[in-house]
This record gives structure tokens, C-alpha cells and sequence, in this order.
């Protein structure tokens, strides 16, 4: 694989997202002072929360695979056929 402008942008790309997506993990797992239950406020629902981070870090991982083929790909038709002409 070359290093071209488009793969290293695909690799800050994703480094940005897995950051992104701890930083919201990390805020959905994290410890936070949860008062005790009252018929005005709403009940905390941690799985919900904890739903609502994972599934776009499972929507981010479908996107590098699709995009990592395509990069494939589109590199592999680039590059120069390694079969000589007689």
C-alpha cells in the first residue's frame, strides 16, 4: 500500500472516530452522582444510554470496512500490472 493523501486521510479519519467514540463510551460508563428516584425526575436507563453509544461505533466499523475495500480497490486498479507484454 502507497501512502497517498487519501489513505492518510482515511487512517486521521479514523483515529478521530476511535478517539471520539471512547471519549462517548467513557462518558456513558463513567461514574456520575445519579440521585435517588423521584416521581418528578425520570429514571436513569444506563442500557439505553449505553445502546445509543455502542451502536455508532458498530455503524463506524461497517463504514471502515466498506471503505477499507474500496481503498483496496481503487489501489489495486491503479496500480501497474506486474505481467510484461512479449
Amino acid at each position: 500500500m502507497h501512502l497517498t493523501f487519501a489513505n492518510g486521510l482515511f487512517w486521521v479519519s479514523v483515529a478521530c472516530c476511535l478517539v471520539a467514540q471512547l471519549f462517548i463510551v467513557r462518558s456513558v460508563l463513567g461514574a456520575r452522582h445519579v440521585p435517588n428516584p423521584a416521581a418528578h425526575l425520570p429514571r436513569a436507563r444506563a442500557s439505553v444510554e449505553l445502546l445509543w453509544s455502542i451502536a455508532p461505533a458498530v455503524a463506524l466499523v461497517v463504514l471502515l470496512v466498506f471503505t477499507w475495500r474500496a481503498v483496496r480497490e481503487h489501489d489495486a486498479a491503479r496500480a501497474p500490472s506486474s505481467v510484461t507484454a512479449r
